[in-house]
């Protein structure tokens, strides 16, 4: 199998259509039958093209962030289908279209860990309509019932006699017959490529170093751009003078962007350089003094607001208030986070009035699309997006202000190619930010100590508003009462355990701080809420955490599932190796759960070290359990170096940290050993990329209170060890 090298050059662009314009089986993708017919209406959706070649190409709107994406999609093309694994070419689309949107979202957008979970039935279906499309064409050519054919490696072929027809020779006779409503999918049985082990597309590329990410694109006559953007977030630029770096080496021009200004020069070098240099004034703002102290003023003080309404009510919510039984209360913190990317936030672009085109990794097609459309006036079929290899996403790069900054600089330039090239230091302290939030618990324990009513107040802001998301028409789209936004209550409003009265409000703080979903986003935060919260229920119950969390699951068969499962991995029934103590957490998030023990050595001023990951996921099936499993690994990497030291703080209304020396990522020697056990009983299909995250921290808290009975309510632990 291999991925089509990225089109850098306007003539294999055009090679490439011309392929595309000849003589094709073109099988559009039905979506799937949990998305609304009303937003379905009329879509094709992406395509299958197979040639006169025989080849096969697969064009799909899902970004390969190394995810593995792309290699799993194509396993389920190539099986559904019997076409060869070792030649099935994969494309982007160049322009964001209706064709490629996700409907309920209304984008073209990789995010949610949909690309397999939404795509997987509709690529088997259309694969099934070629597959019998072409058969029916040998099976004419042939003289004999199609059910004497099947379809191998590329072949039709005949059972009997082993005839055989490669797909290209059939294409033409495949072309003049109707396409199948209802095609016959193959048996389970039958479906030996998906659900093993297989090599990723991608990998072979980026170790030989073929593989193009956007920071790699070059392109003839081009030029380069150095950002400098405002400080305090809701800043502009008041004023600046080019003059103060025109006589500097390289310099080309300036071009004015939203919050700043991009310096154009000859190297990337010469344009930070000057960038540095360049005599700019920012407007002054009421967001100058904000500190990271302000802010958590005001979400405690939220906290205590009297007219907060319900958004999520189960049962009865008066007795969430009762004292009737044994209360818990507690009241935990999440502060903001930045992305950080192994690949900075960067965009070659050739613009003009009359074209624009753009190389960037992006998640969102769309947003880029939209975000030129308001600023330039840009309509959309002026628009091609080249979408390279992503060094890393995590939700950062679905913004489109990168594009925009690039566009602006070409412009500045005549529409030469300009790359512009943020520094780790634009990222961290000019970027978009997971949300800070605070929350409080309150619990009622029977006699029996099972949780009779539990009361949840969050406070902090609603990100789904800046993606034009209203709350109220979301809380009646989901069945909650008001004020719901998923970006915030996720993994709160949707737990699963069977608590018979139940509450959750959110004080809705606005924060003047640039927004971005953070991976996992709210469950990110609420698992570590929840699960901490749930343990603390545990301890004044006396009662095993994991025969607590097991009682509270009546009816919760996939959450029982990977809780006797990482149990089992973690010999839970067993005492713990000495000096190790251990910590349980589960959660569910992008329809899967995830059940996970950190087994890790804290206390004797050394501070914490976690030593080894038990993770169980109940994902469905899983299409490629390997990447299932390294997709695991990555998410509890991520997740321990956020929850032993990563936050963004702020005095004078800017971020403090700059680069990895004050924003610490997880190093090599304190990564732990992850195991990872995968779990299939028959569950629709979940995400992989982001469900490994909200049970983590949650269940680093726990261990430190097993060894030191100690209660983490904050994160990072850096703060409190």
């Amino acid at each position: 199998m291999k991925l089509q090298d990225f089109p850098l050059t306007r003539r294999s662009f055009l090679a490439g259509a011309a392929v595309a314009a000849g003589a094709a089986l073109v099988i559009p993708l039905r979506l799937p039958a949990w998305v609304r017919q009303s937003e379905a209406a009329g879509l094709s959706q992406a395509f299958i093209r197979i040639d006169t070649s025989g080849q096969v190409t697969f064009v799909l709107p899902t970004s390969e962030m190394g995810q593995g994406t792309h290699t799993g999609q194509a396993q389920i093309l190539a099986e559904e289908l019997g076409a060869d694994w070792s030649g099935i070419v994969v494309e982007m689309p160049k322009q964001p279209t209706p064709d490629y949107r996700v409907p309920f979202l209304g984008q073209m957008r990789s995010v949610g860990s949909l690309g397999i979970r939404f795509w997987h039935d509709p690529l088997r279906r259309a694969a099934a309509q070629a597959r019998e499309m072409l058969t029916q064409a040998a099976a004419e050519r042939l003289g004999v019932a199609p059910g004497a054919l099947h379809a191998e490696n590329g072949f039709i072929v005949h059972t009997g006699s082993d005839r055989r027809i490669p797909f290209g020779e059939l294409v033409e006779d495949a072309m003049a017959l109707p396409v199948p409503e209802e095609p016959t999918l193959r048996p389970d049985g039958e479906r030996t490529l998906t659900g093993r082990t297989v090599s990723r597309l991608d990998i072979p590329a980026k170790v030989t170093g073929r593989a193009v990410y956007g920071v790699d694109v070059e392109r003839e006559g081009m030029l380069y751009g150095a950002a400098r953007l405002a400080p305090v977030f809701s800043a502009d630029v008041e004023s600046f003078d080019e003059s103060s770096v025109a006589g500097m080496p390289g310099v080309v021009a300036v071009a004015r962007v939203p919050r700043g200004a991009v310096v154009v020069a000859e190297s990337w070098w010469q344009a930070r350089q000057a960038a540095d240099a360049l005599d700019i004034t920012f407007t002054r703002t009421p967001a100058d003094n904000l500190s990271t102290d302000e802010i958590e003023g005001m979400l405690r003080e939220a906290l205590d607001w009297s007219d907060v309404p319900i958004s999520t009510l189960r049962g009865d919510a008066e007795a969430t208030l009762s004292s009737e039984g044994q209360v818990v209360e507690a009241e935990y913190s999440a502060p903001l986070l930045a992305h950080a990317c192994m690949e900075p936030i960067n965009c070659v672009a050739e613009s003009s009035a009359e074209r624009t085109e753009l190389w960037i990794g992006t998640q969102g097609q769309d947003v880029v699309r939209m975000t030129l459309e308001s600023a330039l006036q840009l309509p959309a079929e002026r628009l091609f997006i080249n979408t390279t290899h992503l060094g890393g996403g995590f939700g950062r790069k679905t913004h489109g202000e990168i594009a925009l900054q690039a566009a602006l600089a070409s412009r500045a330039v005549g529409g030469r190619p300009v790359k512009v090239l943020w520094t780790r230091e634009n990222d961290i302290q000019q970027g978009q930010y997971r949300q800070t939030m605070r929350c409080r618990f309150r619990a009622v324990l029977d006699e029996a100590g099972d949780i009779t009513g539990m009361r949840i107040r969050i406070a902090g802001p609603q990100m789904g508003r800046e993606y034009g998301m209203d709350p109220e028409q979301r809380a009646q789209a989901t069945g909650n009462l008001a004020n719901f936004d998923p970006f915030s209550l996720n993994g709160l409003s949707d737990m699963y355990y069977d608590i018979p009265n139940f509450v959750v409000e959110h004080a809705v703080v606005d924060l003047p701080i640039p927004l971005c979903p953070w991976r996992a986003i709210a469950h990110s935060f609420n698992g570590f809420f929840f699960e901490s919260f749930m343990d603390e229920c545990a301890a004044a119950a006396e009662r095993d955490p994991l025969e607590f969390r097991r009682s509270h699951c009546e009816g919760q068969e996939r959450m029982l599932a990977v809780l006797d499962r990482v149990a089992e991995m973690s010999r839970w029934d067993e005492p713990a190796p000495e000096g190790i103590a251990r910590g349980l957490a589960v959660a569910e998030s992008y329809g899967s759960f995830v059940a996970q023990v950190v087994e890790a050595r804290a206390g004797g001023g050394e501070g914490i070290h976690v030593e080894r990951v038990h993770a169980a996921i109940d994902c469905g099936r899983a299409i490629n359990p390997g990447q299932v499993e390294t997709q695991i690994q990555g998410s509890v990497i991520d997740a321990l170096g956020v929850a032993l030291r990563q936050k963004v703080t702020l005095r004078d209304g800017r971020a403090e940290q700059s680069n990895f020396y004050d924003y610490p990522l997880l190093r090599i020697g304190e990564a732990p050993e992850v195991t990872v056990g995968i779990v299939e009983i028959g569950s629709p299909l979940g995400g992989a990329g982001e469900p490994g995250v909200p049970p983590l921290a949650p269940a680093l808290a726990n261990a430190l209170f097993a060894a030191t009975r100690q209660r983490v309510r904050s994160l990072p632990f850096s703060d409190h060890i």
